[in-house]
Order: structure tokens, then C-alpha cells, then sequence
């Protein structure tokens, strides 16, 4: 076997695992967050209580109209970026497979939303299936094809820039009351999956570099958000569960201290996975 052959089968199949493992926790977030009532109750109480904290009046449509353009100032930035790195590297194959990524992504939300997942009525004031966020996926999915287009060298720059813009993103659905915490988090994971195999089919075809390196903070970050977001789950069955219209001011804080909880140790678990596998080539 070649040195080459022994460093791509080992990546490959992490690849593979960390696919699965980001598959895993969108069935969970479905099943746990939007089917079952306890979940489904915890998710809206999060989002309820947002909803109405979020300042009425004249802050109101700006912030709205922010976050209606916030997707598209992320395209907008991963456009730039790519067409910067095509023209530098003359690399059209890589650039074609990340922006299929990011299609795919942005797609394959819109049709788990509105043909293949359904959420059942419990009576919460929900109204129809939002899982997943449409604008999450959307910021999210551009945020990745930036890292995945990076050099090596530029990674640590990006990946914090990417990051804070698509976090920012998935926040403000929350706090402007367009979607719940599991909507969001959902939308994170279906990014990251199709930058994770759009990067698995990069390292098939192209020259490698050499393996991601993997920090002591960053292997802890994403055990740390992994087990928050465990604990999301467990808090969110465990807490009382009264009338949605009648939830106590002490409940209705620790739910939105969840919520919020929820978005962050998502987004930050699908971005320190997908940092952990990706190899991208040997240019600068």
C-alpha cells in the first residue's frame, strides 16, 4: 500500500463517521424537538419566550429586514471569496463541488421542510413545519463553502469569520421569533453534512495536504458543545412542562437560556467537525 493510500483510507472513513454522527443528531433534534410533545413543548416555550422579549416597535422592521439580508450578505461574502480563490488557483473543479454543496444543502432544507417532514399539532400555537431554518442553512452553507475553498494557511483566519457570521445568523431567527432553537440547529447540521461530503469527494480527486492539525481547545470545545447539547435534550424533558400560555417568569428564563444553549453548541459542534476533517490541497 502507498503512503498515500495509508493516509487517505483512515481520513475517508472519518469522513464517513463524521457524517453519520451529524446525521444521527438531525434525526434526534426531529424526532426529540418537533415529534414528541415534551420536545416539542420545551422548543416552543424557548421560542415563545424570545418572541416576546425581542423589543416591539420601531427596532422591529430593521431588524427583521437585517435578517432577511443576512443570508444574502454571506453569499455575498462567500462569492467574493471564491471567485478570488478560482482566479488564484484556477481551480474550477473544487469551486463547482462546493457551490454544488451549498446548493444541495439550501435544497435538501426546502424539501425536508415542505414535502418529507411533517410536525404534529399538540396544540403549542405552532403552525406548520419550520425544521429546518431555511436562513441558517442558507448562512451556514455559505460560511462552509468559504472554509472548505480555504488553503490550509488560511484556515484559522476563516474558519472564526465564517463561524460568527452563520451563528449570527441562526441567533437572530431566534431572537426576531422567525424560528425555534431545534429549526436553527437543524439547519447547522444539514450545512455542515454537505461540506462534509463535498470535502470527502475534494480529497478523492485532488492533491492533499497535510492532516488538520487538532489543538487541545478545540477537541475540547467540541466535546464541551456536544455535551451541552446533551444537556439541552435532558433539561428539556426533565423541567416542569405546564400550560404553554401560563409558563412561570423563573421557567420561562431557564428555557430561554436553553434555546440560546441550543444554537450555540450546534453551531459550534458542526463547525469544530467539520474543521476536524477537512483536508483540503496543497496550495497556499
Amino acid at each position: 500500500m502507498t503512503g498515500e493510500s495509508n493516509f487517505l483510507n483512515p481520513r475517508h472513513a472519518r469522513w464517513w463517521w463524521a457524517a453519520v454522527i451529524l446525521g444521527a443528531m438531525f434525526v434526534i433534534e426531529y424526532l426529540f424537538f418537533v415529534f414528541l410533545r415534551t420536545g416539542q413543548w420545551a422548543d416552543q416555550a424557548s421560542f415563545q419566550v424570545w418572541h416576546q422579549w425581542w423589543p416591539a416597535g420601531n427596532l422591529d422592521n430593521p431588524v427583521r429586514q437585517f435578517l432577511d439580508l443576512l443570508p444574502l450578505i454571506c453569499g455575498a461574502i462567500a462569492t467574493v471569496f471564491l471567485l478570488y480563490r478560482v482566479l488564484r488557483d484556477r481551480s474550477f473543479l473544487r469551486a463547482l463541488i462546493a457551490v454544488m454543496a451549498a446548493a444541495a444543502a439550501m435544497g435538501s432544507t426546502q424539501l425536508l421542510k415542505h414535502l418529507i417532514l411533517i410536525r404534529p399539532d399538540f396544540n403549542f400555537g405552532t403552525s406548520g413545519n419550520s425544521f429546518p431554518s431555511g436562513h441558517t442553512t442558507a448562512a451556514a452553507a455559505a460560511m462552509g463553502l468559504m472554509y472548505v475553498m480555504s488553503p490550509p494557511k488560511l484556515r484559522p483566519a476563516v474558519q472564526p469569520v465564517a463561524w460568527i457570521f452563520a451563528t449570527a445568523a441562526g441567533l437572530a431567527t431566534l431572537v426576531s421569533g422567525w424560528h425555534r432553537p431545534s429549526d436553527i440547529a437543524a439547519g447547522f447540521l444539514v450545512a455542515a453534512f454537505w461540506m462534509l461530503l463535498a470535502s470527502a469527494v475534494l480529497q478523492r480527486i485532488q492533491p492533499l495536504s497535510h492532516e488538520v492539525d487538532r489543538t487541545l481547545w478545540s477537541r475540547g470545545a467540541a466535546i464541551t458543545s456536544f455535551v451541552i447539547w446533551a444537556a439541552v435534550i435532558v433539561l428539556s424533558y426533565l423541567l416542569p412542562h405546564p400550560h404553554i400560555q401560563k409558563v412561570p417568569a423563573a421557567l420561562a428564563v431557564g428555557y430561554a437560556v436553553i434555546g440560546l444553549m441550543h444554537v450555540l453548541a450546534s453551531s459550534l459542534f458542526s463547525g469544530l467537525l467539520l474543521r476536524s476533517v477537512v483536508i483540503g490541497p496543497a496550495r497556499t
